[in-house]
């Protein structure tokens, strides 16, 4: 990680905090990006908060160093909770790190992976509803995971998306429901 380079909105003592192998430090890290989102919020700055997700995601998330790697999830998690309810509308930039951090060699980085997701469907509740293809895919490759901490993780968040899903009103879903036994009912009757 080149620690000469830009970071800004981010501080220096943030990055250094993201990319340092505690915890407890890429925690308080994390705390401070939560407060820095926050502040962007209240501003209404979608542009400030664009550019820290895309910090995260491609400066730390995905980088080649574990330590940044996992500083990268826990920022992630940490702007979804700063955005509350506004979190929906940057679930993408927010989703695909993380999901990519499912197919880690460590096994330590995938299951914080997994807490990430965790945090950031708990906050958009209802608003992963169209991104349920790319976290299915990502789950299912994790239920099957060797190491017993990240498949715990995966069947806490396999849990926490069911409650979504069951709960979340599905008008599409039902409509199509609907137009397919509509299609069907015809085909059976042209055969009588």
């Amino acid at each position: 990680m080149n620690t000469e380079k830009d970071f800004s909105p981010l501080t220096p003592n943030i990055v250094r905090a993201l990319n340092d192998k505690l915890y407890e430090k890429r925690k308080v890290a994390a705390l401070e990006i939560e407060k820095l989102v926050r502040e962007f919020v209240a501003q209404n700055n979608s542009t400030q908060i664009r550019h820290v997700i895309q910090i995260l995601a491609s400066e730390f998330a995905l980088s080649q160093h574990p330590h940044s790697r996992k500083g990268g999830l826990i920022g992630l998690a940490a702007c979804s909770i700063a955005l509350g309810k506004e979190s929906g509308l940057y679930l993408k930039e927010l989703i695909e790190p993380v999901l990519t951090c499912f197919n880690d060699s460590d096994s330590r980085l995938r299951y914080y992976a997994c807490e990430a997701l965790y945090n950031i469907v708990k906050v958009a509740r209802g608003a992963v509803l169209p991104h349920f293809n790319v976290l299915f895919d990502g789950l299912s490759k994790l239920a099957a995971d060797p190491d017993p901490n990240v498949k715990s993780g995966s069947e806490l968040l396999d849990r926490l998306l069911k409650v979504r899903f069951q709960y979340k009103p599905c008008r599409d879903i039902s409509w199509k429901f609907n137009v397919s036994l509509d299609c069907k009912s015809l085909m059976d009757s042209s055969r009588s």
